[in-house]
C-alpha cells in the first residue's frame, strides 16, 4: 500500500518562498510528501510554474488558471495562450479559476464570463479544473452543471473544489457532479464545525489534501507562513475526524489525487 502524500494545491512561486523555495520542499519530502501540484492563478506566472516543476521531474506538476480575482483583467487572447500550451508534459489541470463573492475587487457578474470561458478552454483542453468558490455557490452549480453537459469527462473526475468551504449539501452536489473536495487548513479551526461535517458527508474516498501555501495555515500553525510539509498536518486530522490511521488518509486522498491528474502510482 502506498502511503506517500500527495500536495495538490501549493503556491510556492509565491514571494515568500525566494529565500527557501528548495528547502520547503525537501521539508514537504521529509515529511511523507511525494508529489506536488504548484497553482499559477496568472499567466504571467505560467511559465515559471513549468520551469519550478521541470527542477523536479515527475514529482512537482504544474496547473495553469486565470483567478477570479483577475477578471477585469481577462483578454481574449488567454484562451489561445492557455491551448498552446497545454500539451507541457508538467501541466496537469487548468485552474485555479471560479467565482469569488468575497474578496475579489470584480463583482460575480464579471467573474462568470471569465469562469465560462476557462471551462470552455479546460473542455478543449480535456483538462480537469480546480475551482475556487467563496460564498457563491448558487452560480457555481449551474457553471459546472453546463461544463459536465457539454464536454467529455477528462478522467475519472471533471476536478476539483478547492479549499472547500460549503454545506452537506454542497459537497454532496459536487460528489454527485464528479468533483473531490480539496481540504486543508480551515478544516482544523475550531469554529469550523459545519466543515466538517460537511468534509465527513463527502467521505474520505471524494477527498484530496492541499495547503494552499503560503496561506491558510492548520491551527497549530496559525499566524505562520504556511507550507507543503503542512499537509501531514492535514492528514493527522483528517486521521482524527474519520477515525482511522493517518497512512489510510494518505492512502485514499493520494489514489483520488492521481486518478484527479491522471498520473501513474507514486513508487
Amino acid at each position: 500500500m502506498n502511503n506517500m502524500l500527495f500536495e495538490t494545491h501549493m503556491h510556492l512561486l509565491d514571494e515568500r518562498f525566494d529565500g527557501d523555495r528548495g528547502e520547503a520542499i525537501g521539508r514537504a519530502v521529509a515529511r511523507g510528501v511525494g508529489r506536488f501540484v504548484e497553482i499559477a492563478d496568472f499567466p504571467a506566472d505560467w511559465g515559471r510554474a513549468v520551469e519550478l516543476a521541470r527542477t523536479r521531474p515527475g514529482q512537482i506538476f504544474a496547473s495553469w488558471g486565470f483567478h477570479p480575482h483577475y477578471a477585469q483583467d481577462w483578454k481574449d487572447d488567454v484562451a489561445q495562450k492557455f491551448l498552446d500550451g497545454s500539451r507541457a508534459t508538467e501541466l496537469v489541470a487548468l485552474g485555479e479559476i471560479g467565482l469569488d463573492a468575497v474578496r475579489s475587487s470584480a463583482p460575480v457578474e464579471i467573474q462568470l464570463p471569465v469562469f465560462r470561458r476557462m471551462l470552455d478552454v479546460a473542455r478543449r483542453a480535456e483538462l480537469p479544473v480546480v475551482i475556487h468558490c467563496r460564498e457563491a455557490f448558487d452560480a457555481l452549480w449551474p457553471a459546472l452543471e453546463e461544463h459536465c453537459r457539454e464536454g467529455k469527462k477528462p478522467g475519472p473526475y471533471w476536478g476539483v473544489i478547492h479549499c472547500f468551504s460549503g454545506g452537506i449539501q454542497d459537497a454532496r452536489k459536487a460528489v454527485e457532479l464528479g468533483f473531490l473536495l480539496g481540504v486543508d487548513g480551515p478544516v482544523t479551526y475550531p469554529k469550523n464545525e459545519a466543515l466538517r461535517q460537511a468534509v465527513a458527508a463527502a467521505g474520505l474516498e471524494n477527498i484530496v489534501l492541499e495547503t494552499d501555501s503560503p496561506y491558510l495555515p492548520p491551527q497549530s500553525l496559525r499566524g505562520k507562513r504556511n507550507e507543503p510539509a503542512n499537509i501531514a498536518a492535514i492528514a493527522d486530522f483528517l486521521a482524527g475526524l474519520f477515525g482511522i490511521p493517518a497512512e489510510a488518509v494518505a492512502d485514499a486522498t493520494t489514489r483520488a489525487a492521481q486518478h484527479l491528474f491522471r498520473l501513474k502510482h507514486l513508487a
